[in-house]
């Protein structure tokens, strides 16, 4: 039996293709597979479960900068203590702060910043500027809207000092 022999095609019918099936699958399984990722990023993104730090590469890089303002918030020896009690607004937690310096004394006239997130929302970020009140005091409301953990990250900043701080403060029911 000769090759052509091997090839002929009976009359009325189609030629026979071979081979097509192993490259179709492959592709197929590209693009699932691509397709699964796409997924997996659009639940990713939408659930405020999930959440990514801001920036985190470029912080990473001033890791130094981080460092030295560890230093300096060392050396100011100032510490902020953060209470939270019921708003007249409903829906509204207001966060109070006290800023005081090594020696217990308050620091008035700072610029007193926030961000404030939930340990279990934390794509969600809540941020504000503190209104300075009486005895070192900042105050400002806020829509707290879940009891647990939330995380507090200050920023005061006096004339050319500045101070930062993060607290994990716990909020016990909702308001």
């Amino acid at each position: 039996m000769s090759a052509t022999e091997l090839h002929r095609v009976a009359p009325g019918s189609a030629p026979r293709r071979r081979g097509w099936g192993w490259p179709l699958l492959i592709g197929g399984l590209l693009v699932g597979g691509a397709g699964a990722n796409v997924g997996l990023m659009l639940v990713a993104n939408s659930d405020p479960g999930f959440a990514v730090e801001p920036d985190y590469y470029q912080k990473a890089l001033h890791w130094d900068e981080t460092m030295a303002q560890e230093a300096r918030n060392a050396s100011l020896g100032w510490s902020v203590a953060v209470s939270f009690d019921r708003s007249s607004r409903p829906g509204q937690v207001m966060i109070a702060a006290r800023v005081s310096d090594g020696g217990g004394r308050p620091v008035e006239g700072a610029r007193v910043d926030i961000e404030a997130f939930h340990s279990a929302r934390a794509n969600r970020v809540l941020a504000a500027t503190l209104a300075a009140g009486p005895g070192g005091r900042y105050a400002a409301a806020l829509p707290l809207d879940r009891p647990g953990l939330w995380e507090l990250r200050l920023r005061v900043a006096q004339g050319e000092q500045t101070f930062t701080q993060t607290i994990i403060q716990d909020l016990a029911s909702a308001p």
